[in-house]
C-alpha cells in the first residue's frame, strides 16, 4: 500500500473547495464525481476520502436528497480557500473555471429538476416530479402510476421535458 504525501491529500481538498466555492449551487456527489473524472484530477476513492473528511471538518456541508447527496461550501470551507486559494495552481484554477462555464447550464438544471418515487403497495407507486428554485419547489407533479418501470421511465424523461411541461401548464392556466 502506498502512502499519499500530505501535499497530495491538501491539494485535493483545496480543488474541491474551489469546485464547490466556484459552482455557486450545490453540486450532488455524482457530479463532482464527474467533474473530477473528466479533468483527471483526482481517483474516485481520493475524492471520497476528501469529501468525507472536509464533511467532517466542517468546510463543507451535504445534505442528503431523495435522489442523491449535494455538497455545498461553508463559511469555514471558503475562509480556508481564501487563505490558500494561491496553493492550488492556476492551471487547476483555469480548468474548473473552464468546465464550469461550458457546463453551468447541465449543472443548474441537473441539480433544479428532480424526481423521485414512492412505493406506497404492490404495484403502486407515487411519483414526484419537481421544478427547484434556490431550495424552493416552484413547480410540482404528483401522480400515482401502476409499475415501477412506468414510474422510472416517468423520472428518466424529466429532464428533457421538464421546461416545456412547465411552461404549457404555466401558459395554459394564465
Amino acid at each position: 500500500m502506498q502512502v499519499k504525501p500530505k501535499q497530495t491529500v491538501a491539494n485535493n481538498k483545496l480543488l474541491l473547495l474551489y469546485l464547490l466555492k466556484k459552482s455557486d449551487i450545490a453540486l450532488s456527489e455524482l457530479q463532482i464525481v464527474r467533474i473530477m473524472g473528466e479533468l483527471s484530477f483526482m481517483s474516485y476513492f481520493d475524492l471520497k476520502e476528501c469529501l468525507f473528511e472536509l464533511t467532517q471538518s466542517a468546510h463543507i456541508y451535504s445534505k442528503a436528497t431523495p435522489q442523491n447527496v449535494l455538497y455545498g461550501i461553508t463559511d469555514k470551507g471558503a475562509h480556508m480557500l481564501e487563505v490558500l486559494q494561491d496553493d492550488l495552481r492556476q492551471s487547476f484554477r483555469a480548468a474548473i473555471d473552464n468546465y464550469l462555464k461550458q457546463h453551468a447550464t447541465e449543472l443548474k438544471m441537473e441539480s433544479q429538476l428532480v424526481g423521485e418515487l414512492i412505493k406506497l403497495s404492490d404495484g403502486e407507486y407515487r411519483v414526484i416530479l419537481k421544478v427547484l428554485e434556490d431550495d424552493r419547489t416552484v413547480f410540482e407533479l404528483n401522480c400515482i402510476v401502476y409499475s415501477k418501470e412506468e414510474a422510472q421511465r416517468m423520472i428518466d424523461n424529466w429532464r428533457s421535458n421538464a421546461i416545456s411541461l412547465y411552461k404549457h401548464v404555466i401558459t395554459s392556466l394564465g
